[in-house]
């Protein structure tokens, strides 16, 4: 601190030696004067600075989701807590701005409450609350705002088959390997392994294209199943020899664009199956290894679908069980389960 008069600063040195005597004798805990200013400061925010604040410097978020819950903050929490001090909000005070929330969008209410569950959870780590005010029981849960729809074996072949030569492995990749949009549309050449046994996925590209770390914040390795390495290996021979090649593109050296690929993707699904996404592809992945026999943890690894703990444990190799599960998913499409029953298939 720093005083203009000389009898001030003193004044102020004095204070703080008699705390600190009292420390001393046990009569009254000292902290630093920083430490009183800043909780002081914490103590007297409204919860907009303090949201905003948590948001900005919250670590190890992704960019999209920096934006998603500043977004959510700002539209949904703000305008009816905002200026609302921490310190004074109760459970009755959310209870009622939740019960306030349009009912007719239950998945950001979800969401928006998670948030604002998660600020406040910190906001009693700083010492600001006693407990966290945000007890509706079931709030946070997000539903499922539709069930995927699954290809079969045969269909998914038919749109692979009727997609444009250069995209027809792009659907086959996130079919039959799990993989989000951002991770197929970036893959590389350097991404395949020899052989075509393999590919890892160590980057991603958002909607903003940027790229990213894949959504579980780890680099995985998937093994690729034997009835499409073939196709695989004919489709590298199309997009050149550089290691930083784009496999997907839809003008040389540019990502394929989702808009674009969508129209075709919906185009191609006429006659076959209506209803489909893109990331029902992925969908398709993970209910095909579960029915081949994967384990939950294998296809949560697999598909990049776990918490980082338990994803590091489970990406340190690629393990004979996964060569295994891409074996079955060929035999899967072939038209033979990995039990011997017929599954219908001529694939």
């Amino acid at each position: 601190m720093t005083y203009t008069r000389r009898a001030d600063a003193d004044g102020w040195l004095h204070d703080e030696r008699k705390a600190l005597e009292r420390d001393s004798r046990g009569v009254e805990e000292w902290t630093p004067p920083a430490h009183r200013h800043a909780k002081r400061w914490i103590q007297g925010e409204s919860l907009a600075e303090y949201g905003t604040r948590w948001i900005t410097e919250r670590a190890g978020l992704r960019p999209r989701t920096r934006e998603l819950y500043a977004r959510q903050f700002r539209t949904v929490i703000e305008p009816d807590l905002g200026t609302t001090p921490v310190r004074s909000l109760t459970g009755a005070r959310v209870r009622q701005w939740y019960a306030d929330l349009d009912s007719a969008y239950p998945r950001r209410n979800s969401q928006a409450y998670a948030l604002l569950r998660s600020i406040l959870g910190t906001a009693v780590g700083d010492g600001v609350l006693a407990d966290n005010p945000c007890q509706v029981k079931g709030a946070g849960r997000t539903a499922r705002k539709r069930d995927p729809v699954i290809l079969t074996v045969d269909q998914l072949a038919t749109v692979a088959d009727k997609m444009p030569t250069e995209l027809r492995m792009l659907v086959l990749l996130s079919a039959w390997c799990g993989l989000r949009w951002g991770e197929v549309s970036e893959l590389r050449r350097k991404d395949i392994s020899e052989g075509c046994e393999s590919l890892t996925v160590a980057r991603s590209r958002d909607r903003m294209a940027r790229i990213e770390l894949p959504k579980s914040g780890l680099t995985r390795r998937v093994v690729i199943p034997p009835h499409i390495r073939a196709s695989l290996a004919d489709h590298l021979t199309t997009v050149g020899n550089g290691a930083d090649v784009l496999l997907f593109t839809s003008t040389p050296g540019k990502h394929v664009q989702p808009e674009s690929f969508r129209r075709l993707f919906n185009a191609v699904l006429e006659g076959v199956r209506q209803g489909v996404r893109v990331h029902d592809l992925r969908h398709f992945a993970g209910t095909m290894t579960a029915q081949v026999g994967g384990t939950t943890a294998e296809t949560m690894r697999r598909l990049g679908h776990s918490t980082v703990s338990a994803s590091m444990a489970y990406q340190s190799a690629v393990d004979s069980r996964d060569v295994e599960i891409a074996e079955a998913l060929s035999k899967l499409a072939n038209g033979t389960s990995s039990t011997g029953v017929n599954t219908g298939s001529k694939r």
